[in-house]
């Protein structure tokens, strides 16, 4: 017997707003597609690669949204989308293929039907196991997040989703229910009121990758003060991209720089999460072998950016992971 939830949507909630967004779609049928648990970790079939990568892509499709931690688990997905100054949502897009003014709503349609269309595509060339009807459940399901308690929180039942399958809602099997779900139905189920600002007819192109950019200029600059060299910046491979790589004496250095306009959900680094640290580690692997430097020492370093009210501070991670 199908589990039903409340409806997804809060009433009247714009969901365009600045904000952090706890957010889940499930396989039709809850039929496990995406891979399997196996002492208590996620092992990813191609299915489930194939929406891990979409999920990294929103980021390039919508200007004003940063993905924070997520995880594909067999037949489902949890995320948390962090979207920027409502303005850049407010308001119509100013270059042809944007999607600056696009709710979260459009977001997940957008993220459910490029997974759909290249399951679709794995069935046929691949082999992959079939769907009835639709891939995804009709809608999605969202949590407003609204301090950083809950964040946190959140974070860390994201973390430990694989290790919690046996009591996971979506679970045909499960053994009980967790403690999670029961704290999120004590949340509240109604949004805060807040004071909707103006804005300029159109924002600056991109105003997200702006501040990622500026961010990067910094870090490369930090860097360089400490020693280092700077290699590459914005190494694009075929599963993603790298925001910095540098040397360090005879250590190859790969770097992930998050920038953040303030603290308000976490700091910059928090939002390496494992997955994160996972998919640069399969990074840092394609750029060794496409330069012929396999064998070479290598180490991960993270770069926090807070730009607090414009002023810029940097902190260095060496050895983040």
């Amino acid at each position: 017997m199908m589990r039903h939830r409340k409806s997804p949507c809060l009433s009247g909630y714009d969901y365009s707003q600045e904000g952090a967004y706890f957010v889940t779609v499930c396989v039709q049928g809850r039929q496990a597609l995406l891979g399997e648990i196996l002492d208590g970790e996620m092992r990813l079939n191609q299915a489930g690669h194939m929406v891990e990568r979409w999920w990294h892509k929103l980021e390039s499709k919508f200007a004003a949204l940063e993905t924070d931690f997520y995880v594909v688990m067999p037949n489902h997905f949890h995320g948390i989308a962090l979207l920027a100054e409502n303005t850049a949502f407010a308001l119509p897009a100013c270059r042809q293929g944007a999607h600056m003014g696009a709710p979260l709503q459009k977001i997940m349609q957008w993220f459910k039907t490029m997974t759909t269309n290249e399951y679709i595509h794995g069935v046929k060339e691949h082999g992959w196991p079939q769907f009835q009807g639709s891939l995804w459940q009709r809608s999605f399901y969202d949590h407003v997040i609204r301090d950083e308690a809950s964040l946190n929180r959140i974070r860390e039942y994201i973390s430990t989703n694989p290790l919690r399958w046996d009591l996971d809602r979506e679970n045909p099997r499960s053994r009980g229910s967790d403690e999670f779900d029961r704290w999120l139905t004590t949340c509240k189920t109604r949004p805060i009121k807040e004071t909707r600002r103006g804005g300029p007819m159109c924002p600056p192109s991109d105003p997200r990758r702006q501040l990622g950019d500026h961010g990067e200029d910094l870090a490369a600059a930090a860097l360089k003060q400490q020693g280092y060299k700077i290699l590459e910046r914005n190494y694009v491979t075929p599963l993603g991209e790298i925001d910095l790589i540098a040397r360090q004496g005879k250590v190859l250095v790969v770097v992930e720089v998050k920038t953040r306009k303030s603290t308000r959900f976490g700091s910059p680094q928090e939002a390496v999460s494992v997955t994160k640290q996972g998919r640069l580690r399969r990074l840092a692997d394609y750029y060794l072998k496409a330069k012929r430097l396999t064998g070479s020492p290598v180490r991960f370093d993270v770069v926090a950016v807070t730009m607090t009210e414009n002023v810029p501070q940097v902190e260095i991670i060496p050895n983040a992971f």
